[in-house]
């Protein structure tokens, strides 16, 4: 973005990957996809297609590979804008996942990992986008891969001066907990791959880093300029964590910073020790980041004390638009049952219930995994509440973590946009 308007960004035009050697084999894809886009039921409509993301601020990641060549570790991800009145919104949801689909289904592009996302947003709906993560990295790095830069409107919040909320920044860390739970079940059922677990356990850091920075007054919208500030907060401020954990923390953090960026392999311990000591350290993380929320030094207490601090975090507001997005989609509203929805007036809002048992089942993972004391009481509550049926301790939590993954796809990943 220039002058504050996105300039026209063709593929091949800018950095795309961290490591330079894939920079064709990147641009080609994205050639192919753009085609894929201007030929779509939706195309008409169609005002640009910004790329967004890792790709986007030239860190791109993509390593060796000795069958394929290549394997792509990032998500390419793009934000599609478009004029309303002239396709059906339903028209454009469905084009958008038929593209997305067409792409990632390719023999060739699944096996070399290249996955694809494309966000869909009304022109009108960009002058509104808040202040936030997402909006602060769109402004200083997205790239106008195709269409009329004229026609697509730079959001209001670019030029705000307004900061990054401190609710955004938590939304983050929470949104990373719901992911990293279905990297673990993943893992547990022998279905991932070491390094994809190491990737995911990179961004995890990452993104816990970014989370932090934000509550520490010193984000930057991209990775390598983000290093150093959050190393020299956390050292400033050791108390947060504990020095001993801050220690640990900085030094994954700047080692995930590394496999980002290219320099470092993504070679994997124990799976199962870097995972406890990720969850040790988000939970610690999330206490002190919804404390300074509520303005309270105190732990949220048990696993029923999550529920309570996401509910009183919440605004009236916040909570009105939650229950709206799922009422305005009723087929949805079917999918997700009785039960659920019952389970949500109980906490306040679906975002709460569904976020609340991403961080029950993550922070509490293997005692929701053996069936015995305590791990047996969270386990059929959250049972009851997402319908989930399994004799099998192990089976449950598996359940359990594709419900709420399912919940948070459908419901919450993309309310932002």
């Amino acid at each position: 973005m220039t002058d504050g308007a996105f300039s026209l960004s063709p593929p091949g035009s800018f950095r795309l990957s961290a490591d330079r050697a894939f920079q064709d084999e990147v641009r080609r894809e994205l050639d192919l996809l753009l085609e894929r886009v201007r030929n779509c039921a939706a195309a008409p409509s169609v005002a640009g297609v910004l790329l967004t993301g890792s790709f986007a601020r030239g860190e791109g990641t993509i390593i060796p590979h000795p069958g394929t060549k290549s394997r792509w570790l990032s998500d390419v991800e793009c934000l599609v804008v478009v004029k309303g009145g002239v396709v059906s919104k339903r028209e454009i949801q469905r084009s958008m996942r038929q593209v997305e689909r067409d792409t990632n289904s390719d023999r060739g592009n699944a096996e070399r990992g290249i996955k694809v996302e494309l966000r869909a947003i009304l022109t009108q709906g960009m002058t509104r986008l808040r202040p936030a993560i997402f909006t602060r990295e769109l402004c200083e790095h997205a790239k106008l891969l195709w269409g009329d830069p004229a026609a697509i409107p730079v959001p209001s919040a670019s030029s705000s001066g307004e900061a990054i909320s401190k609710y955004d920044a938590f939304r983050l860390l929470n949104n990373r907990i719901i992911e990293q739970i279905a990297v673990r079940s993943e893992y547990a059922d022998r279905v991932s791959d070491s390094t994809a677990i190491a990737y995911s356990l990179a961004k995890f850091w990452i993104d816990l880093g970014t989370s932090l920075s934000v509550f520490l007054g010193c984000y930057r919208p991209g990775y390598r300029s983000r290093q150093k500030p959050v190393e020299d907060a956390l050292r400033a401020h050791q108390e947060i964590l504990g020095a001993e954990m801050c220690g640990r923390f900085i030094s994954r953090f700047r080692n995930a910073m590394a496999q980002k960026l290219g320099q470092a392999g993504f070679s994997s311990g124990d799976p199962a020790h870097e995972f406890s000591e990720a969850v040790e350290i988000a939970h610690a993380t999330w206490n002190w980041e919804s404390g300074q929320l509520l303005g309270t030094s105190t732990a949220a207490g048990d696993w029923r004390g999550i529920f309570a601090r996401l509910s009183s975090l919440e605004t009236a507001a916040q909570r009105l638009r939650d229950w709206a997005r799922v009422l305005r989609q009723p087929s949805q509203l079917r999918q997700l049952g009785p039960r659920a929805m019952l389970a949500a007036a109980r906490v306040g809002s679906l975002a709460t219930l569904i976020y609340g048992t991403g961080c029950v089942i993550d922070f509490f993972w293997d005692e929701i995994g053996s069936g015995r004391g305590r791990g047996t009481e969270m386990a059929a509550e959250l049972c009851r509440a997402l319908a989930v049926e399994a004799q099998d301790a192990s089976e449950r939590r598996r359940l359990l973590t594709r419900a709420t993954l399912g919940a948070w796809e459908k419901y919450l990943r993309f309310a932002a946009v």
